[in-house]
């Protein structure tokens, strides 16, 4: 108020023009004001808003935000995903950012970057089981120590999850048999880091399946990429929300958390698609 009656009055002992390039304002806008202020004096040049304003984002759509972030610690992206598939609402990520910002609720586990990293090119098979990852996650269950042995499909990205008390060559073989017997269609090959659990008896067991084996090249985890990768999943939705006080409580789990992976969570790789939804495109029209 004290601003605009200070340009009025520079407008009335000169003249619009010249109070409009000292303040640098649109001639339109000076000369509105200076007309209210004959007209009503100092109360005319009170800001008027539209009877109808834009409707504020409604707190049931706020409260769905905060249990996106909170309980599932999804992020605006995954957020957007899950308000349209889930409870049919459009928001923009802009928006949900926004509102994540105001109410202080950063996400959970995740350290803030200072720098954007560099954007890979992302690359996947064309058919399901062309390639599969294989990896293991070590985990705590209770006092003792596990080993999650994982196998992701390059092209949809399903999973088969296991856990296993010992990390030894015993174990790996086992795990061929599950992923054999768990994924809906045949593995071509099996791409590996050089570790001790996957020796010549790994190998020879694919191959007298049909299957061939990949080494990747020592030291360079980022070939295989997308089971690295969804460890770090495992890692902030899984294992970090859980706590097991026993092996026999964790295998369960863990089967559960493979099947809500697979079938009913988003993936941001798959343009906010599930693994399974992904693998209906390959699966033959039903007569």
């Amino acid at each position: 108020m004290k601003q605009r009656l200070k340009i009025v009055r520079y407008t009335l002992a000169t003249s619009v023009l010249a109070a409009s390039r000292r303040f640098g304002l649109d001639r339109k806008t000076v000369r509105c004001w200076r007309d209210r202020y004959l007209a009503g004096g100092e109360p005319g040049l009170t800001p008027r808003y539209p009877r109808n304003r834009k409707r504020r984002t409604a707190q049931s759509l706020i409260d769905l935000m905060i249990e996106a972030r909170k309980e599932h610690g999804y992020g605006p992206l995954r957020t957007k995903i899950w308000l349209q598939r889930v409870h049919k609402i459009a928001a923009s990520d802009a928006t949900i950012r926004r509102i994540m910002r105001d109410l202080g609720i950063p996400r959970a586990g995740r350290a803030v970057r200072r720098r954007r990293p560099r954007q890979l090119k992302l690359f996947e098979k064309e058919r399901p089981g062309e390639s599969v990852q294989v990896d293991v996650k070590v985990v705590r269950v209770g006092t003792l120590k596990c080993f999650q042995y994982t196998a992701i499909d390059d092209c949809t990205r399903m999973r088969v999850l296991r856990l296993f008390a010992t990390l030894d060559q015993r174990s790996s073989l086992a795990f061929i048999a599950e992923i054999v017997r768990a994924f809906p269609f045949k593995i071509e090959k099996v791409q590996t880091d050089n570790g001790t659990e996957f020796s010549l008896a790994f190998v020879l067991r694919l191959r007298e399946l049909g299957i061939k084996h990949r080494y990747i090249r020592p030291r360079r985890p980022q070939q295989n990429g997308k089971v690295e990768r969804s460890h770090r999943t495992d890692s902030e939705e899984f294992w970090g929300r859980q706590s097991f006080r026993a092996f026999s409580e964790a295998v369960p789990g863990l089967a559960g958390w493979e099947r809500h992976y697979n079938e009913e969570r988003f993936s941001l790789a798959l343009r906010g698609r599930t693994p399974a939804e992904r693998l209906c495109d390959f699966l033959p029209a039903a007569a």
